[in-house]
């Protein structure tokens, strides 16, 4: 997995209140709530880990489905990638109404509404645990890797959409935006990873 979306390998573990990382609590996700991610947080065998990993990105496991496209997302999150870009790029201060307002034109409903929707609530999962698949065979393949670098650019779209629906902290300079838009992910402890 590429340096820019997960924490690295025995790095101090941020703050919970960071907006620079993204984690399961930032995301509100309860791990007892993701089945293939306590799936692997009980295994523990390499091997055995690794045949769940395929498994899972076959068949899913539980509740969960492996997102293996952004085209298996519901709309708008397969455009979030894209829209990460455009929202970096928004330039010089903006008060916080404006970027409601801006964010809440291309989600076609208020942002507090899109963040308690269904599709997003439910999705939201099935990315956190693919990209734990993904990171725990480090995305291998050239594939993979842009599926890690858009899956990532997801949930730093959802981030962003959090902080500014939460008041959290203040967006309102282009540097705070781009530092929450950049957000690193930072995979739980407690897994089992793969062997160096």
């Amino acid at each position: 997995m590429h340096d820019t979306s997960t924490q690295p390998h025995g790095a101090a573990r941020p703050g919970q209140l960071d907006y620079r990382y993204i984690s399961l609590k930032s995301l509100e996700l309860d791990p007892e709530q993701l089945d293939f991610h306590q799936l692997l947080a009980c295994t523990g065998d390499a091997e055995e880990s690794l045949r769940q990993v395929v498994r899972f990105r076959t068949d899913g496991y539980g509740k969960t489905s492996f997102i293996g496209s952004l085209h298996a997302l519901p709309a708008p999150l397969a455009t979030f990638p894209l829209w990460r870009a455009e929202l970096e790029g928004w330039p010089g201060e903006l008060a916080r109404e404006d970027l409601l307002a801006r964010a809440s034109a291309p989600l076609g409903q208020p942002v507090g509404v899109f963040l308690a929707s269904p599709g997003w609530r439910m999705a939201l999962p099935d990315i956190w645990q693919s990209l734990l698949a993904l990171a725990w065979t480090r995305a291998g393949s050239p594939a993979d890797a842009a599926l890690v670098a858009h899956l990532t650019d997801v949930l730093r779209v959802g981030h962003f959409l959090q902080m500014l629906e939460g008041n959290r902290t203040s967006l309102a300079g282009h540097g705070a935006r781009r530092d929450v838009l950049g957000a690193q992910l930072v995979l739980p402890e407690g897994v089992l990873v793969p062997p160096r």
